[in-house]
Protein backbone atom coordinates (compact mmCIF):
# COMPACT_ATOMS: atom_id res chain seq x y z
CA UNK A 1 0.00 0.00 0.00
CA UNK A 2 2.77 2.40 0.65
CA UNK A 3 4.49 1.54 -2.62
CA UNK A 4 1.80 2.39 -4.25
CA UNK A 5 0.81 5.58 -2.74
CA UNK A 6 4.18 6.62 -3.12
CA UNK A 7 4.50 6.19 -6.57
CA UNK A 8 1.62 8.09 -6.77
CA UNK A 9 3.15 11.05 -5.35
CA UNK A 10 6.12 10.97 -7.40
CA UNK A 11 3.78 10.44 -10.85
CA UNK A 12 1.95 13.57 -9.43
CA UNK A 13 5.32 16.05 -8.36
CA UNK A 14 6.58 14.85 -12.09
CA UNK A 15 3.83 16.29 -13.82
CA UNK A 16 3.88 19.58 -11.66
CA UNK A 17 7.05 19.76 -12.12
CA UNK A 18 6.25 19.12 -15.94
CA UNK A 19 3.63 22.19 -16.16
CA UNK A 20 4.89 24.18 -13.63
CA UNK A 21 8.07 25.24 -15.19
CA UNK A 22 9.19 29.03 -15.19
CA UNK A 23 10.46 30.63 -18.90
CA UNK A 24 13.21 32.84 -17.71
CA UNK A 25 13.89 35.58 -21.39
CA UNK A 26 16.30 38.69 -21.22
CA UNK A 27 14.12 41.77 -20.44
CA UNK A 28 14.55 45.50 -20.95
CA UNK A 29 16.52 47.30 -18.28
CA UNK A 30 16.28 50.68 -18.51
CA UNK A 31 16.41 53.31 -15.92
CA UNK A 32 16.51 56.76 -15.38
CA UNK A 33 19.68 58.12 -14.60
CA UNK A 34 21.25 57.70 -10.45
CA UNK A 35 20.91 60.92 -8.67
CA UNK A 36 24.06 61.76 -6.12
CA UNK A 37 24.35 64.36 -3.52
CA UNK A 38 27.25 64.48 -1.25
CA UNK A 39 27.74 67.36 1.54
CA UNK A 40 30.84 69.49 1.27
CA UNK A 41 32.10 70.47 4.91
CA UNK A 42 33.03 74.39 5.03
CA UNK A 43 35.60 76.28 7.64
CA UNK A 44 32.81 76.20 10.76
CA UNK A 45 30.96 79.24 11.20
CA UNK A 46 27.16 79.78 12.24
CA UNK A 47 26.06 80.88 9.69
CA UNK A 48 26.59 80.18 5.81
CA UNK A 49 25.02 82.11 3.31
CA UNK A 50 25.55 83.18 -0.50
CA UNK A 51 27.40 81.06 -2.97
CA UNK A 52 28.27 81.80 -6.57
CA UNK A 53 30.57 80.11 -9.09
CA UNK A 54 32.83 82.11 -10.37
CA UNK A 55 32.46 81.90 -14.97
CA UNK A 56 35.17 80.21 -16.79
CA UNK A 57 36.43 78.70 -13.40
CA UNK A 58 36.35 75.63 -10.83
CA UNK A 59 36.12 78.39 -8.21
CA UNK A 60 33.03 78.76 -5.59
CA UNK A 61 32.63 81.63 -3.16
CA UNK A 62 30.75 80.90 -0.32
CA UNK A 63 29.62 83.55 2.40
CA UNK A 64 29.46 83.07 6.58
CA UNK A 65 28.19 85.42 8.09
CA UNK A 66 28.18 85.26 11.43
CA UNK A 67 32.30 85.82 11.27
CA UNK A 68 32.51 87.77 8.32
CA UNK A 69 34.43 84.88 6.21
CA UNK A 70 34.78 84.76 2.43
CA UNK A 71 35.33 81.05 1.26
CA UNK A 72 37.06 80.08 -1.66
CA UNK A 73 36.83 76.61 -3.00
CA UNK A 74 38.12 74.63 -5.67
CA UNK A 75 35.49 72.13 -7.16
CA UNK A 76 35.69 69.43 -9.21
CA UNK A 77 33.02 68.67 -12.07
CA UNK A 78 30.62 67.22 -9.68
CA UNK A 79 31.14 70.63 -7.18
CA UNK A 80 32.97 68.18 -4.77
CA UNK A 81 35.18 70.19 -2.79
CA UNK A 82 39.12 69.72 -3.82
CA UNK A 83 40.75 72.13 -1.60
CA UNK A 84 39.42 75.44 -0.01
CA UNK A 85 40.63 78.70 2.37
CA UNK A 86 38.99 81.37 4.18
CA UNK A 87 39.80 85.10 4.32
CA UNK A 88 38.04 86.87 6.79
CA UNK A 89 36.54 90.53 5.08
CA UNK A 90 36.92 93.47 7.23
CA UNK A 91 36.08 92.12 11.15
CA UNK A 92 33.99 89.35 12.88
CA UNK A 93 31.34 92.18 13.48
CA UNK A 94 31.34 93.28 9.65
CA UNK A 95 28.84 90.62 9.15
CA UNK A 96 29.41 89.55 5.19
CA UNK A 97 26.60 88.52 3.69
CA UNK A 98 25.44 89.21 -0.54
CA UNK A 99 27.42 87.94 -3.18
CA UNK A 100 26.88 89.07 -6.91
CA UNK A 101 28.76 88.54 -10.27
CA UNK A 102 29.22 91.87 -12.17
CA UNK A 103 28.90 92.29 -15.84
CA UNK A 104 30.55 96.32 -15.65
CA UNK A 105 33.64 94.63 -14.09
CA UNK A 106 34.06 90.77 -15.82
CA UNK A 107 35.49 88.52 -13.01
CA UNK A 108 34.32 90.36 -10.16
CA UNK A 109 32.71 89.76 -7.58
CA UNK A 110 29.96 92.59 -5.78
CA UNK A 111 29.54 91.84 -1.93
CA UNK A 112 27.35 93.31 1.26
CA UNK A 113 29.09 94.03 4.78
CA UNK A 114 25.77 94.15 6.54
CA UNK A 115 27.68 95.49 9.92
CA UNK A 116 29.88 97.85 8.44
CA UNK A 117 27.06 99.32 5.90
CA UNK A 118 29.47 98.48 3.11
CA UNK A 119 29.03 97.57 -0.80
CA UNK A 120 32.55 96.00 -1.62
CA UNK A 121 33.86 94.76 -5.02
CA UNK A 122 36.22 92.47 -5.47
CA UNK A 123 38.92 90.47 -7.07
CA UNK A 124 38.62 87.26 -5.95
CA UNK A 125 41.71 85.99 -7.37
CA UNK A 126 40.24 82.96 -9.23
CA UNK A 127 44.14 81.14 -10.28
CA UNK A 128 44.59 80.26 -6.59
CA UNK A 129 42.60 79.31 -3.88
CA UNK A 130 44.96 80.49 -1.32
CA UNK A 131 45.50 84.06 -3.26
CA UNK A 132 43.90 86.72 -1.32
CA UNK A 133 41.01 88.68 -2.49
CA UNK A 134 41.84 92.12 -3.31
CA UNK A 135 39.43 95.16 -2.52
CA UNK A 136 38.53 97.29 -5.86
CA UNK A 137 36.21 99.69 -4.56
CA UNK A 138 33.64 100.40 -1.81
CA UNK A 139 30.61 102.48 -1.33
CA UNK A 140 28.88 103.34 2.20
CA UNK A 141 25.23 102.97 2.10
CA UNK A 142 24.06 106.43 2.05
CA UNK A 143 21.93 107.34 5.33
CA UNK A 144 19.43 107.11 6.77
CA UNK A 145 19.81 103.75 5.05
CA UNK A 146 21.24 100.81 6.90
CA UNK A 147 22.18 97.15 6.82
CA UNK A 148 22.79 95.65 2.97
CA UNK A 149 21.48 92.27 2.84
CA UNK A 150 20.88 91.51 -1.21
CA UNK A 151 23.40 93.20 -4.02
CA UNK A 152 22.45 92.79 -7.71
CA UNK A 153 23.92 94.48 -10.60
CA UNK A 154 21.85 96.20 -13.24
CA UNK A 155 24.20 98.48 -15.74
CA UNK A 156 25.34 100.99 -14.16
CA UNK A 157 22.98 100.80 -10.75
CA UNK A 158 23.69 98.37 -7.90
CA UNK A 159 20.26 97.33 -6.14
CA UNK A 160 20.34 96.44 -2.55
CA UNK A 161 17.86 95.10 0.35
CA UNK A 162 18.19 97.08 3.17
CA UNK A 163 16.92 94.54 5.31
CA UNK A 164 17.84 96.45 9.18
CA UNK A 165 16.25 99.88 7.94
CA UNK A 166 13.66 98.50 5.80
CA UNK A 167 14.12 99.67 2.74
CA UNK A 168 15.75 99.66 -0.61
CA UNK A 169 18.25 101.35 -2.23
CA UNK A 170 19.33 101.75 -6.07
CA UNK A 171 22.75 103.59 -6.25
CA UNK A 172 25.45 104.27 -9.08
CA UNK A 173 28.85 102.26 -8.91
CA UNK A 174 29.88 104.78 -11.57
CA UNK A 175 28.68 107.85 -9.37
CA UNK A 176 27.77 106.71 -5.73
CA UNK A 177 26.17 110.32 -5.19
CA UNK A 178 23.51 109.17 -7.73
CA UNK A 179 20.85 107.81 -5.39
CA UNK A 180 17.65 106.57 -4.91
CA UNK A 181 16.16 105.21 -1.42
CA UNK A 182 12.97 103.72 -0.76
CA UNK A 183 10.99 103.00 1.70
CA UNK A 184 9.70 99.42 2.34
CA UNK A 185 7.76 97.45 5.36
CA UNK A 186 10.09 95.28 7.79
CA UNK A 187 12.75 93.35 6.53
CA UNK A 188 12.90 93.81 2.42
CA UNK A 189 15.44 90.49 1.23
CA UNK A 190 15.74 90.34 -2.56
CA UNK A 191 15.42 92.43 -5.32
CA UNK A 192 14.23 91.07 -9.08
CA UNK A 193 13.60 93.06 -11.72
CA UNK A 194 10.01 92.22 -14.05
CA UNK A 195 11.52 90.84 -17.77
CA UNK A 196 8.59 93.06 -19.29
CA UNK A 197 7.11 95.95 -17.07
CA UNK A 198 10.91 96.57 -15.81
CA UNK A 199 9.70 97.64 -12.27
CA UNK A 200 11.77 95.97 -9.29
CA UNK A 201 10.26 94.13 -7.31
CA UNK A 202 11.17 93.32 -3.22
CA UNK A 203 9.87 90.63 -1.23
CA UNK A 204 9.59 91.79 2.39
CA UNK A 205 9.27 88.99 4.77
CA UNK A 206 8.35 90.32 8.01
CA UNK A 207 5.17 91.82 6.47
CA UNK A 208 3.65 89.56 3.89
CA UNK A 209 4.02 92.01 1.51
CA UNK A 210 6.23 92.56 -1.85
CA UNK A 211 7.16 95.63 -3.04
CA UNK A 212 6.88 97.21 -6.28
CA UNK A 213 9.25 100.38 -7.36
CA UNK A 214 8.77 102.06 -10.34
CA UNK A 215 12.37 103.91 -10.63
CA UNK A 216 11.29 106.78 -13.04
CA UNK A 217 8.93 108.31 -10.64
CA UNK A 218 9.89 106.63 -7.29
CA UNK A 219 6.57 105.26 -6.62
CA UNK A 220 6.29 102.25 -4.02
CA UNK A 221 3.19 99.85 -4.05
CA UNK A 222 2.34 97.02 -2.00
CA UNK A 223 1.08 94.21 -3.18
CA UNK A 224 -0.94 91.86 -0.39
CA UNK A 225 -0.08 88.31 -0.17
CA UNK A 226 -3.64 87.03 1.04
CA UNK A 227 -3.32 85.04 4.33
CA UNK A 228 -4.57 81.87 3.08
CA UNK A 229 -2.52 81.73 0.20
CA UNK A 230 0.58 81.58 2.87
CA UNK A 231 2.90 83.73 3.93
CA UNK A 232 6.79 85.40 4.33
CA UNK A 233 7.67 85.94 1.26
CA UNK A 234 11.55 85.22 0.88
CA UNK A 235 13.53 83.96 -2.46
CA UNK A 236 12.62 86.41 -5.16
CA UNK A 237 14.08 86.21 -9.25
CA UNK A 238 13.37 87.32 -12.85
CA UNK A 239 11.93 84.50 -14.87
CA UNK A 240 9.94 83.06 -17.82
CA UNK A 241 7.18 86.22 -18.34
CA UNK A 242 7.22 87.50 -14.76
CA UNK A 243 9.13 87.61 -11.40
CA UNK A 244 8.96 84.92 -9.02
CA UNK A 245 8.75 83.87 -5.51
CA UNK A 246 9.11 82.20 -2.49
CA UNK A 247 6.50 81.44 0.40
CA UNK A 248 8.40 80.44 3.80
CA UNK A 249 5.28 79.86 5.67
CA UNK A 250 5.62 80.53 9.46
CA UNK A 251 7.47 78.87 12.46
CA UNK A 252 4.99 75.72 12.08
CA UNK A 253 3.94 75.25 8.80
CA UNK A 254 5.10 75.88 4.98
CA UNK A 255 2.19 76.09 2.00
CA UNK A 256 4.32 74.68 -0.88
CA UNK A 257 3.45 77.73 -2.40
CA UNK A 258 5.25 79.44 -5.17
CA UNK A 259 4.07 82.87 -6.46
CA UNK A 260 4.36 84.49 -10.47
CA UNK A 261 4.00 88.07 -11.10
CA UNK A 262 2.94 89.05 -14.35
CA UNK A 263 3.09 92.60 -16.35
CA UNK A 264 0.13 93.97 -14.77
CA UNK A 265 0.61 92.79 -11.59
CA UNK A 266 -1.54 89.90 -10.93
CA UNK A 267 0.02 87.11 -8.59
CA UNK A 268 -0.70 83.73 -9.74
CA UNK A 269 0.00 80.97 -7.16
CA UNK A 270 1.24 77.70 -7.60
CA UNK A 271 1.20 75.06 -4.84
CA UNK A 272 3.32 71.37 -4.63
CA UNK A 273 0.78 68.82 -4.73
CA UNK A 274 3.28 65.79 -3.64
CA UNK A 275 3.06 64.30 0.01
CA UNK A 276 6.59 65.91 0.73
CA UNK A 277 5.91 69.13 -1.16
CA UNK A 278 2.77 70.64 -0.28
CA UNK A 279 3.66 71.62 3.29
CA UNK A 280 7.19 72.44 2.11
CA UNK A 281 8.90 75.27 3.45
CA UNK A 282 10.00 77.04 0.61
CA UNK A 283 12.84 79.59 0.87
CA UNK A 284 14.65 80.33 -2.77
CA UNK A 285 14.62 79.05 -5.82
CA UNK A 286 16.44 79.39 -9.29
CA UNK A 287 15.61 78.28 -12.73
CA UNK A 288 17.73 75.92 -15.30
CA UNK A 289 19.97 78.32 -17.30
CA UNK A 290 18.02 77.18 -20.75
CA UNK A 291 14.14 76.85 -19.11
CA UNK A 292 12.96 77.42 -22.10
CA UNK A 293 13.37 74.29 -23.07
CA UNK A 294 12.93 72.32 -19.86
CA UNK A 295 10.43 74.16 -17.99
CA UNK A 296 12.29 73.30 -15.00
CA UNK A 297 12.07 75.62 -11.35
CA UNK A 298 13.98 74.56 -8.30
CA UNK A 299 12.87 74.77 -5.28
CA UNK A 300 15.02 74.90 -1.62
CA UNK A 301 12.77 74.02 1.31
CA UNK A 302 14.34 75.26 4.66
CA UNK A 303 14.14 74.19 8.42
CA UNK A 304 15.27 77.93 8.76
CA UNK A 305 12.34 79.21 10.44
CA UNK A 306 10.55 75.93 11.36
CA UNK A 307 12.53 72.68 12.97
CA UNK A 308 10.07 70.33 12.02
CA UNK A 309 10.16 71.64 8.13
CA UNK A 310 12.03 69.08 5.63
CA UNK A 311 15.23 70.81 4.21
CA UNK A 312 14.80 69.61 0.71
CA UNK A 313 15.68 70.28 -2.93
CA UNK A 314 12.68 69.99 -5.20
CA UNK A 315 12.77 70.08 -9.07
CA UNK A 316 9.52 71.46 -10.61
CA UNK A 317 8.85 70.88 -14.27
CA UNK A 318 6.30 73.10 -15.56
CA UNK A 319 4.02 72.98 -18.88
CA UNK A 320 5.38 74.93 -21.88
CA UNK A 321 3.21 77.65 -21.16
CA UNK A 322 4.31 77.97 -17.07
CA UNK A 323 0.59 77.69 -15.97
CA UNK A 324 0.69 74.20 -14.52
CA UNK A 325 2.93 71.81 -12.53
CA UNK A 326 4.01 68.78 -14.08
CA UNK A 327 5.98 66.87 -12.16
CA UNK A 328 7.89 67.35 -8.55
CA UNK A 329 11.43 65.79 -8.05
CA UNK A 330 12.09 65.47 -4.11
CA UNK A 331 15.48 65.40 -3.07
CA UNK A 332 15.66 65.66 1.07
CA UNK A 333 19.00 66.74 2.50
CA UNK A 334 21.19 64.48 4.45
CA UNK A 335 21.88 66.85 7.71
CA UNK A 336 18.41 67.55 8.73
CA UNK A 337 17.44 71.05 10.49
CA UNK A 338 20.76 72.72 8.81
CA UNK A 339 18.51 75.96 7.49
CA UNK A 340 19.22 75.29 4.12
CA UNK A 341 19.46 78.44 2.62
CA UNK A 342 20.62 79.21 -1.08
CA UNK A 343 20.31 77.33 -4.15
CA UNK A 344 22.54 77.70 -7.04
CA UNK A 345 22.64 75.51 -10.34
CA UNK A 346 25.66 74.80 -13.01
CA UNK A 347 25.84 73.20 -16.22
CA UNK A 348 26.84 70.50 -14.08
CA UNK A 349 25.05 70.38 -10.25
CA UNK A 350 22.73 72.02 -8.18
CA UNK A 351 24.95 73.72 -5.10
CA UNK A 352 22.79 74.76 -2.06
CA UNK A 353 24.48 76.30 1.44
CA UNK A 354 23.39 74.60 4.71
CA UNK A 355 23.43 77.93 6.84
CA UNK A 356 23.65 75.91 9.87
CA UNK A 357 26.21 73.10 9.73
CA UNK A 358 28.63 74.86 7.34
CA UNK A 359 28.22 72.72 4.70
CA UNK A 360 27.95 72.98 0.53
CA UNK A 361 25.82 70.82 -0.79
CA UNK A 362 26.20 68.98 -4.43
CA UNK A 363 23.48 67.28 -5.97
CA UNK A 364 24.18 65.65 -9.73
CA UNK A 365 23.21 63.26 -11.26
CA UNK A 366 25.08 60.48 -13.38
Amino acid sequence: MWKCTHSISLLLLLVQLGFAAVKIVPAPAERAPSHYVFENQLSIADQTHEVVKLPNSNMVLVSQMSNSVLVKAEVDDKGIVQQLAAFRMGQNTSALHGLAHSQAFPGKVWLTLQGDNKLVLIDPKVKSVQSVPKVIKEILVPAPGNGPHYIGEYGNDLWVTLQDSSDVLRISHVNPSDYNIYRGLPRPIFVAQHPINKMFYSGQDNSDSVMKIEPKTGHVTQLKIPAKVGQTPVGMISGPRGVWFTLLGNNTKGTGTIGHINADDKITYHRLQSPLGKDAALLHLAFDSDFTKGHTLWLLSSSIVNDSALDMIIKVTFDAQWQNIQSEDIVVIPTQKSKAHRILLTPANVFATELSSSKLLSYYTA
